[in-house]
């Protein structure tokens, strides 16, 4: 099978994990595991785990994709706080009891993979909670969801060391600022410290001037 060049850009932090995970694989297996390939190894799972998903949901019949839910996750997981809940989001897989969804609830971080339990990585609150849920269905005791980032949110523009992004929400926008604040000093935490203090005031077009 042919392969394309994509290029992607990732959140240092989760660069950072990666590369942890690159050396352990390298001294495990005997050989030289390079980053691209784990990246490839974790997209094929995502997608296999993911068609394995949905063809389970749909195959009771009773969802139907263009009749999405219309609730986010915070509003579902606080009808449901005693229940098993299994999420396939954006960020990969979130698997929670009840006390994971009062912990996600609190504000706090929760684990997630991407199809593989060995690679988890922390999910934040404010990463999941707004996502909107487009299919819940209640198999084996088990709450299997889909969801998205939430819908009818209006898309920002970050232009940081010139280069343009356009987020799909405000909230993953300040998630990955708020990340780089945290692991960078200097000027360059200046400049994203100016586009998250733009993001918290509303601001839809945020450079890396000076407030």
């Amino acid at each position: 099978m042919g392969k394309k060049n994509l290029n992607i850009k990732l959140p240092e932090a989760m660069l950072d994990e990666l590369e942890i995970i690159r050396r352990e694989r390298s001294q495990q297996e005997g050989r030289r595991v390079s980053r691209n390939s784990l990246i490839e190894e974790a997209v094929e799972k995502y997608v296999t785990a993911a068609e394995k998903f949905l063809e389970g949901l749909f195959q009771e019949g009773n969802l139907k994709p263009d009749q999405p839910y219309q609730i986010s996750v915070r509003e579902f997981l606080g009808r449901h706080t005693d229940d098993r809940i299994s999420m396939m989001t954006p960020g990969g897989y979130v698997d929670l009891d009840k006390a994971q969804t009062e912990r996600l609830l609190s504000g706090q971080m929760v684990k997630a993979h991407p199809g593989c339990r060995e690679d988890f990585r922390d999910a934040p609150a404010e990463e999941l909670l707004p996502q909107s849920v487009l299919s819940a269905h209640l198999r084996d005791g088990v709450w299997q969801l889909l969801t998205d980032i939430e819908c009818g949110t209006e898309t920002v523009r970050t232009v940081c060391y010139d280069t343009e992004d356009i987020w799909k929400s405000r909230e993953l926008a300040k998630q990955f600022f708020l990340r780089a604040m945290a692991t960078c000093e200097g000027s360059e935490k200046e400049r994203y410290t100016n586009i998250y203090m733009k993001l918290m005031m509303g601001m839809t077009d945020c450079d890396d001037s000076e407030v």
